[in-house]
């Protein structure tokens, strides 16, 4: 039988031409969950492992002057040696959806969410939208010019493209939030209020509107110079007892139908239940303990989705154990696992 040819890579890591511009924290997690993929795919019976190589990489091309190729051209020629390609990228900026783009233009199998589904996703405003358009409980998004609610309590301040704290900020009331605003007129922000409550992420398969939750997990986030600072991830660190994770898990999934493969979901999860804060349509930090947290390789779970979600259904998803694994985000953006 043919082997299936997989092509995965994190866009920084190859040498993508915007790479710069990723904040060194995202990078290092980048470099985590890429090596994670790896050994996931690596361990699929029946796929040929393929990756793009980092600049100094032995296997680097040393083309240089006018016939070196772009980003663009060695992207283009690894795409067509594949059969299915899994890119790694920050959804901001376009990035994760302009390579999805690539490969679909390329005619190989995605590996991943729609690029319109990434592209809702990318946006503050727009997933807030689509969520609240499907009747999901999500934390309420606003523009910097819509009308605010009076109520009292502390304000958080996010880009709208923007990826997981990066720039986040937590202010103690509305004109403090909507201060900082306007001292910062060129930036596209979004104003939410401050959620009080458990914080925690979903880690999903999701297929034709579709989702099964491989783990719920606890977020571990600080504040400090009113700033959101990201620590880490503890897999399997929540229950879901009253299955309200895996009822909140479907609504995202029916709301956004073409979110495909691994997604992650944040959430608050209060007195009155979890509400959704942002859809991740790419790998996220829980991913780099999820095979050792649950027995299943994940990867493993994402190529059967290419038979459809009735081998889902089937029971292709195993009883999974509860082993707790903790990924801490070190000055390395390196996993530590117990």
């Amino acid at each position: 039988m043919a082997r299936l040819k997989v092509l995965a890579f994190d866009y920084a890591i190859a040498g993508g031409p915007g790479a710069r511009a990723v904040p060194c924290s995202l990078a290092q997690q980048g470099g985590m969950l890429l090596q994670a993929l790896l050994a996931d795919l690596g361990a699929v019976p029946g796929v040929e492992l393929h990756t793009m190589p980092a600049p100094g990489d032995a296997h680097w091309p040393h083309e240089v002057g006018p016939n070196a190729k772009t980003f663009d051209q060695r992207l283009a020629d690894c795409v067509q040696a594949a059969d299915a390609v899994w890119p790694l990228a920050l959804e901001t900026e376009g990035l994760l959806e302009g390579l999805s783009r690539e490969v679909l233009r390329g005619k190989r199998v995605l590996l991943g969410s729609a690029p319109g589904a990434v592209r809702v996703a990318a946006s503050k405003r727009a997933v807030a939208r689509a969520l609240a358009d499907g009747g999901v409980p999500a934390v309420p998004t606003y523009s910097p010019h819509a009308n605010l609610p009076e109520a009292q309590g502390a304000w958080v301040v996010k880009p709208d493209d923007g990826a997981g704290c990066l720039d986040t900020r937590l202010f103690s009331d509305r004109a403090a939030a909507l201060a900082h605003v306007r001292a910062h007129a060129g930036q596209d922000y979004v104003l939410q209020p401050f959620v009080a409550g458990e914080l925690g992420s979903l880690s999903l398969l999701c297929c034709d509107g579709q989702a099964w939750v491989l783990s719920c997990n606890r977020e571990r986030v600080a504040v400090r110079d009113n700033r959101f600072h990201f620590i880490g991830s503890t897999v399997n660190g929540l229950d879901d007892a009253d299955g309200g994770l895996a009822a909140l898990a479907r609504q995202v999934a029916a709301a956004l139908p073409t979110l495909w493969g691994y997604v992650g979901v944040d959430f608050i999860r209060g007195a009155a239940g979890a509400v959704v804060l942002d859809v991740n349509p790419r790998l996220t930090a829980a991913y780099a303990g999820l095979h050792a947290a649950t027995g299943c390789n994940p990867a493993g779970l994402v190529i059967d989705l290419l038979k459809g979600p009735a081998a889902l259904r089937a029971g292709a998803v195993p009883a999974t154990r509860r082993r707790t694994v903790h990924v801490d985000v070190d000055s390395f953006g390196q996993p530590q696992l117990p």
